[in-house]
């Protein structure tokens, strides 16, 4: 995955049934943009890094 910040490697699990719909990163999709944007909107709400890593683990 191509980032901002540079290329990312990230695990994709197997889904044999074609029913898992990914939020984030979408199916086939080279690029990753808006991360940094979400993380500092966050950061700006007020949560902690613990709380901004939680949630994009939940995402």
């Amino acid at each position: 995955m191509l980032t901002d910040v540079g290329p990312v490697e990230i695990a994709v699990p197997r889904d044999r049934d074609g029913s898992f719909e990914p939020k984030i990163v979408k199916k086939r999709q080279k690029r990753l943009t808006g991360v940094d944007e979400m993380v500092i909107s966050l950061a700006a709400k007020g949560l902690t890094s613990g709380e901004v890593q939680a949630h994009l683990a939940e995402v």
